[in-house]
């Protein structure tokens, strides 16, 4: 294959020449549209409190788990950069393309982790390093290599990825409680029509590349999409908790209810028919939907 050709090149990269390393390259190489998601909503919780937070210590928060989830992204590459460099929509990524080698990346990326944690344990506070940390090493040793065994790998990433809006939480209030276990449940529940979705809609490359991304072995979609339907209604249920445990009101009841009735919907229109373009608004729908919610979760008490 033409990917497989281009591939070796991605190790020589001359790091005894800085002024030819590609900064813009490091940049992709954390994923900055799938970090920024992720970051915002660690941002977004440590504002639910309803506390006072100084900018020393959200600029430390924003700093730290930015680092740790750029570290867990390019650490992903550098472990299946043979895979990416099959797919097409992943050939261009900085290592398979030959713009950063495997070992540089996995120092800059291993350094990003390092400092992040670290950031978090001495400027925020243990348990939100710890948390960062513990999401980190799921991610790249656990959830990484489980891609090429089982498509149930959406389950194991599902955990480190409902952490960020915890680390937000425990960033001012140094605890977990039941507020953290919602906002967990939340964003895990949330990955799943999301993942699935660009799981089905570009499951022909993920199978060239050795991954196994679809559930229930079901190219056809009927099953996934009603399993995607599955879950945003489990999504709406969960969502109007608060209500009743007396945090929100019934205006913010009736906000999320919109919410997930506008990703029922998009779920339903899949499920009725897979295709790609159903795949893709169930995507966007979903990439709306989280910081919609965190948004409504903010200013409607």
């Amino acid at each position: 294959m033409k990917g497989t050709t281009t591939a070796p090149r991605s190790i020589i990269v001359p790091l005894a020449k800085p002024a030819q390393l590609d900064v813009r390259a490091y940049w992709q190489l954390s994923k900055p549209r799938v970090t920024l998601l992720v970051w915002l909503s660690a941002l977004a919780a440590v504002w639910l409190p309803g506390a006072p937070v100084s900018a020393s210590l959200l600029v430390s928060l924003a700093l730290g788990v930015w680092l740790v989830v750029a570290s867990a992204n390019g650490l992903n590459q550098v472990l299946e950069w043979h895979h990416d460099a099959r797919m097409p929509r992943t050939a261009t990524r900085p290592i398979p393309s030959g713009r950063v080698g495997v070992w540089e990346a996995a120092v800059v990326s291993t350094t990003w982790g390092v400092m992040g944690v670290a950031v978090l344990w001495f400027l925020v506070n243990p348990l939100t390093s710890l948390l960062g940390a513990f999401a980190l090493l799921v991610y790249v040793l656990i959830y990484t290599p489980s891609k090429r065994f089982t498509a149930w790998c959406t389950v194991i990433g599902a955990v480190p990825g409902a952490i960020p809006p915890v680390m937000g939480w425990t960033a001012t209030q140094g605890y977990l409680g039941w507020e953290t276990g919602f906002l967990f449940a939340m964003q895990f529940l949330w990955q799943f029509p999301h993942f699935w979705a660009i799981a089905w809609k570009y499951g022909r490359e993920y199978r060239e590349a050795g991954f196994h991304m679809v559930p229930f072995d079901d190219y056809s979609g009927v099953r996934v999409g009603w399993a995607m339907l599955g879950f945003t209604v489990a999504l709406l249920a969960l969502s109007i908790v608060p209500v009743f445990v007396g945090w929100r009101s019934i205006w913010y009841a009736a906000g999320s209810t919109l919410l997930g009735a506008w990703m029922i919907r998009t779920s339903w229109t899949f499920a009725r028919g897979p295709s790609g373009k159903g795949a893709l608004s169930v995507m966007l729908a979903s990439l709306g939907y989280l910081p919609l919610w965190f948004i409504l979760l903010l200013l409607v008490r």
